[in-house]
């Protein structure tokens, strides 16, 4: 993850040194006008995942994704003819379930009497990851051609809502540790929420390009990869971090 935010600052420190020549290119020529507003929207792929692949996890036996959509209003703050600032606003969703086999899986399921117990799951689980956030990337962009631009930079995000949520079945949960009581489920799933322990601020690394196949209007596509883990830092339920990782695809409209 240092290796991805050492890029990245060095392309904003290239982005401020191609200001600074712009300058001096400024007195001699008429200031290029590289500022403007960008609408996109957009749908996501991926999903919320752990890396590496942890041991407990045995088969991934399904993946579906959510309804991902993403609305965002971007402004290039323009520092030369090719070189700016891109920031503004994202509403985003991030979302998936998946079907998986795991081994000793850190589990706390509800009870039939209202209750809760809590240890290693081994056997099959569904779960859902659905974060909806408002999201301010920050990005260096550069005009590749009049068709063509691309940017990378960070990302800030606070969810407006959040949950994380599933079954187990067709296993067993060791109560405790993997020593411990053993307690059966089969054909009735148990249930498990661990919404209340999802954090609120994300923040991440994006990368992306634009291109304008007909005057303003154009496709893109962004990688937005998320680089804290989704719970709380003090959840240990889970044993293994788990972070968003999503490809925006759409389409993009210029106001310039």
């Amino acid at each position: 993850m240092k290796k991805i935010f050492t890029i990245l600052a060095g392309c904003l420190l290239l982005s401020a040194s191609a200001f600074a020549n712009s300058e001096s290119d400024a007195a001699q020529t008429k200031e290029i006008d590289n500022s403007f507003f960008t609408l996109k929207l957009g749908y996501g792929l991926g999903g919320t995942a752990p890396l590496p692949l942890p041991a407990e996890m045995r088969k991934i036996n399904g993946f579906k994704p959510l309804f991902n959509f993403s609305a965002q209003v971007l402004y290039n703050i323009g520092l030369s003819e090719r070189w700016g600032i891109l920031t503004g606003a994202r509403l985003e969703r991030k979302g998936m379930t998946a079907e998986a086999t795991v081994k000793n899986y850190g589990m706390t399921i509800s009870d039939d009497e209202g209750g809760t117990v809590s240890g290693r799951w081994t056997g099959d689980v569904t779960m859902t990851s659905d974060i909806i956030q408002l999201t301010v990337p920050v990005s260096a962009s550069f005009n590749c051609s009049e068709k063509w631009r691309v940017h990378a930079g960070m990302f800030i995000g606070i969810a407006t809502k959040h949950k994380f949520y599933g079954e187990v079945y067709n296993g067993y949960l060791r109560e405790g540790d993997p020593t411990g009581a053993k307690i059966e489920i089969d054909d009735q799933a148990q249930t498990f929420d661990f919404s209340q322990e999802m954090r609120n601020l994300h923040f991440g690394a994006t990368a992306g390009c634009e291109f304008y196949f007909y005057k303003r209007f154009g496709a893109f596509a962004d990688l937005n990869w998320g680089v804290n883990n989704i719970f709380v830092s003090d959840f240990e339920t889970i044993s293994f971090n788990l972070y968003p990782i999503y490809a925006t695809l759409g389409f993009t409209y210029s106001f310039k």
